[in-house]
């Protein structure tokens, strides 16, 4: 196990790293959005899911910014958003089964199984840091 210094590398490198992804997710959604539908998600290009798909790319831009801000400015907040980043796309997972999206939709949305390992990965990275920072505390008590 890592000391909570060590973990906290770790998350702030991760966080660069997904920054990065979100930087080629982001462009794959806009500006190279005709291809990403039609050979990676296998989409019906219609106006409306092409105009979602592009939005969701600003969304990814905006993430970008928002996790170089973090490393630079904040580093202390690379595990709870390594941590949060998985609950909030939970939260979109379970929206899309109850309201039955799930159940009509028709396009394979293989980047899905780049986002598993990105996600899990952000999720464990983040739990590293606070378990880290638990056994530091338990170890400071003991002395």
């Amino acid at each position: 196990m890592f000391k909570r210094e060590k973990a906290l590398k770790i998350a702030l490198v991760v966080l660069g790293i997904i920054a990065f992804m979100d930087l080629l997710r982001g462009y794959m959604h806009t500006f190279n959005i005709w291809y990403a539908s039609e050979n990676i998600a296998h989409m019906t290009q219609t106006a409306d899911t092409m105009m979602l798909m592009n939005t969701f790319g600003i969304t990814n831009f905006l993430t970008v910014f928002v996790y170089i801000l973090i490393i630079v400015k904040a580093k202390e907040l690379a595990p709870y958003v390594l941590t949060i980043l998985p609950l909030s796309y939970l939260i979109g997972i379970i929206s899309i089964k109850i309201t039955g999206i799930s159940q009509i939709q028709t396009a394979e949305w293989n980047g899905q199984y780049m986002m598993y390992v990105y996600l899990t990965l952000s999720f464990m990275v983040g739990l590293n840091y606070f378990v880290a920072s638990m056994r530091e505390k338990n170890l400071k008590r003991r002395i």
